[in-house]
C-alpha cells in the first residue's frame, strides 16, 4: 500500500470515496472487488477519528429488541458471522453477562425472554460448514444470583436476582481492522491516500466533475476526477456538502447532529466476561425501556474498556476538528462508573487512557427533542435530494454493519453508472488482508511452534492477532536486520520491525500513526518516552526526518495522552 498522489490526479476513476474511516474503506474494497476503478482520500489517517472511538463490540443486535426492530437484529447477526469469517484474526466471540434486578423487564423473566428471542433470531449464527470451532456462538443462558456475584462481586446487590449470559463478538484491534479493509481495497486495485483533504468541488452544471484535494503533508493542491463520489466522512459529512454551495462550509451547519462517544481504559474487572449494567442516564429513544442506558465493560488487552452509548454523553456543538476528550468528560464518566458499579472504586489515576469520537445523526432521525435520536445507517443520493448528480452520502450506524452498508452503497453506484443490475458483491465471502485462516487456534498454535528462536511466545501470539496470515511480512524485516527483531523499549511484545513495516507497507506518515494505529503501543495509554523516541528514530531513518521534524512528531504524540489536546 503506497501513497501516490500523482497517480490520483492522473486519471478518471469510476468512484472516489471521501473518508478513510471504517465505512469509507469498506466501500472502496467492495467497489474494487466488483471491478470499479476506485480512489479514496482521507484528511487524517485511516480510522483515526470516529472509527477509533468504539467499544470494540460487533454485536448481534440484541439492543434492537427494545424497539422490536427484528430486521436490524437479523442483519447484525449475519454481519457478525461474516466478519468473524472474513477477519478471523481480529474478530472473536466473547460472552456477555447482564445482571437481572427485580421483576419485569429488568428481571429474570424479561432477560429470559430476550435471550430466547436472541437465540431464535440467530438460528443460523453457526452456519453449516463452519470449520472453525473458535468462532462458535453458544446459546444464551440464565445464571443464579450466587454465580453472578462470584463473577461480578462489585455489583449493586439490592434487588439482584441473577444474570443472563449471551454471546457477541469483540474486535481485538479496531484500528487494524480498519487498516485491513484499506489494505484489502489496495490489493483489489484501489488507490488510497491518507493526509489528503478535500477542499472543494468543481461542478459542471449539476454534476460534480472534479474534487479539489490538498496534500496535508506538503500543502500542495491537486484534482481528482471521478464519475461518482461517495461522501463517507461521518461527522464531517455536512461540512463536505457545504462545498456544493459555492462558499466555505460551516462546521456548525444544520442537518447533522454530532453526539459524543467516550470510553476510558481502566483496571481489569472481569477477565472472561464483558458485562453490561444499568448506568445513570435514562433511556428515552426505545419502545421497551429497561430504565437506564447500560454501561459496557469490555475486557481488553489485560484492562477494561468502559463506555456508554454516544447519545448519553450529549451533543457536541462546533467544528468536529476541534473535538477532544476533556478532563471533565473523563471525571463525569468515572463518577457514573462508580455509581453504577460500586466495586469499581475508580480514581482518575486508574484511567490510563481514553477514546472519544463523534457519532452523526441526521435531523430526519430525531423525533421531537434530541434525546430521541436514533442511529441508523443512511444512504443519500443527492440527485434525488439536491438535484446534484454524481454524489452520494453514506452514514454508518455501527462497526457491525460496515460491510453491509458498503455493499448497498456500491449497488447504488452501479445503478448511477448505468447498470440495470449491479454485479454480485464479493465482500461477504472474500477474506480481508490477513484473513486467510481456516481454523484460528490451529493457525495460532502452528505459528507459535514455528516462530523464530529470537521471538517470545507473547510477541508471536500478538503478531498473529494483529496481522493474521500476513504476519510473515513483519518477520521478513526481522531477517533483513537483526536489530529490528528487538522489542521497543518498555514493551516485551512490539517489535521494531513493525515500525519499519508500517512505514514501508502501511502508509504510516506520522509518529502517531505507528503508536496508535499500526501497533498496540499506545492503545492502553502512554507507552513511555523511550518507546516514543525509539519509534521516532526508526521513522526518521525511513522517512528522512531531520532533528526538528522528529522533535515535532514527538511533541504531537505526547499531546495524545493529555486530555483536551491532540484528539
Amino acid at each position: 500500500m503506497r501513497r501516490n498522489l500523482t497517480e490520483l490526479s492522473s486519471k478518471e476513476y469510476d468512484l472516489l470515496v471521501i473518508g478513510g474511516g471504517i465505512n469509507g474503506v469498506c466501500t472502496a474494497w467492495d467497489a474494487a472487488l466488483r471491478g470499479l476503478s476506485v480512489a479514496l482520500v482521507e484528511k487524517g489517517d485511516f480510522g483515526g477519528a470516529t472509527s477509533s472511538a468504539t467499544l470494540r463490540i460487533l454485536h448481534g443486535g440484541l439492543r434492537y429488541l427494545q424497539n422490536l426492530d427484528f430486521k436490524r437484529m437479523r442483519r447484525c447477526i449475519r454481519e457478525r458471522t461474516t466478519l468473524m469469517r472474513i477477519a478471523p484474526h481480529l474478530v472473536h466471540p466473547i460472552p456477555f453477562l447482564v445482571p437481572t434486578y427485580g421483576h419485569g423487564k429488568e428481571g429474570m423473566v424479561g432477560l429470559a425472554a430476550a435471550t430466547l428471542i436472541n437465540d431464535l433470531m440467530g438460528y443460523d449464527r453457526n452456519p453449516a460448514g463452519q470449520d472453525d470451532p473458535q468462532k462458535f456462538i453458544p446459546s444464551g443462558r440464565l445464571i443464579s444470583r450466587y454465580r453472578t456475584l462470584r463473577i461480578l462481586p462489585g455489583l449493586h446487590r439490592e434487588r439482584l436476582t441473577g444474570g443472563a449470559i449471551f454471546y457477541d463478538a469483540q474486535v481485538y484491534n479496531s484500528e487494524r481492522l480498519t487498516l485491513s479493509f484499506a489494505r484489502s481495497a489496495a490489493e483489489a486495485g484501489a488507490d488510497l491516500a491518507n493526509y489528503a483533504e478535500v477542499v472543494g468541488f468543481v461542478l459542471d452544471g449539476r454534476r460534480v466533475r472534479w474534487t479539489k484535494v490538498r496534500d496535508v503533508l506538503k500543502g500542495e493542491e491537486f484534482e481528482v476526477q471521478a464519475k461518482v463520489i461517495v461522501n463517507a466522512t461521518g461527522p464531517w459529512s455536512d461540512i463536505v456538502l457545504g462545498f456544493l454551495r459555492y462558499r466555505p462550509p460551516d462546521p456548525a451547519c444544520g442537518g447533522v447532529i454530532r453526539y459524543k462517544g467516550i470510553q476510558v481504559v481502566a483496571p481489569l474487572f472481569c477477565e472472561k466476561y464483558a458485562f453490561a449494567i444499568p448506568g445513570q442516564q435514562r433511556e428515552a429513544d426505545v419502545l421497551i425501556s429497561r430504565g437506564r442506558r447500560p454501561l459496557i465493560f469490555m475486557p481488553w488487552h489485560g484492562r477494561s474498556l468502559i463506555g456508554t452509548s454516544p447519545r448519553s454523553r450529549g451533543v457536541y456543538v462546533g467544528d468536529p476538528d476541534d473535538f477532544s476528550v476533556t478532563e471533565r468528560d473523563i471525571e463525569r464518566l468515572i463518577v457514573e462508573i462508580n455509581a453504577s458499579y460500586p466495586g469499581a472504586r475508580l480514581t482518575r489515576q486508574d484511567t490510563s487512557f481514553w477514546y472519544g469520537g463523534l457519532c452523526p445523526v441526521t435531523e430526519k432521525n430525531v423525533e421531537g427533542d434530541r434525546s430521541r435520536a436514533a442511529r441508523k445507517s443512511e444512504i443519500c443520493d443527492h440527485w434525488k435530494r439536491d438535484r446534484v448528480q454524481g454524489l452520494v452520502t453514506a452514514l454508518g450506524a455501527n462497526y457491525t454493519t460496515c460491510r453491509f452498508l458498503a455493499e448497498k452503497v456500491v449497488d447504488l453506484i452501479f445503478r448511477k453508472l448505468g447498470y440495470r443490475e449491479p454485479p454480485r458483491s464479493l465482500s461477504r465471502s472474500r477474506p480481508v488482508f490477513g484473513g486467510k485462516i481456516d481454523a484460528f487456534n490451529d493457525f495460532l498454535g502452528r505459528a507459535i511452534r514455528e516462530k523464530p528462536d529470537r521471538l517470545n511466545e507473547k510477541t508471536m501470539r500478538r503478531l498473529v492477532y494483529d496481522y493474521g496470515s500476513e504476519y510473515p511480512r513483519v518477520l521478513r524485516y526481522v531477517r533483513e536486520n537483526r536489530a529490528w527483531g528487538e522489542t521497543i523499549p518498555g514493551t516485551d511484545e512490539v517489535l521494531k520491525a513493525e515500525v519499519v513495516h508500517a512505514v514501508r507497507e502501511e502508509m504510516a506518515c506520522r509518529l502517531t500513526d505507528v503508536v496508535m494505529r499500526r501497533t498496540d503501543l499506545g492503545c492502553l495509554g502512554h507507552p513511555g518516552e523511550p518507546a516514543l523516541r525509539a519509534c521516532a528514530q526508526i521513522m526518521a531513518a525511513e522517512l528522512g526526518w531531520d532533528e526538528s521534524r522528529r522533535d515535532d512528531q514527538l511533541s504531537h504524540a505526547r499531546k495524545l495522552f493529555v486530555p483536551g489536546e491532540g484528539r
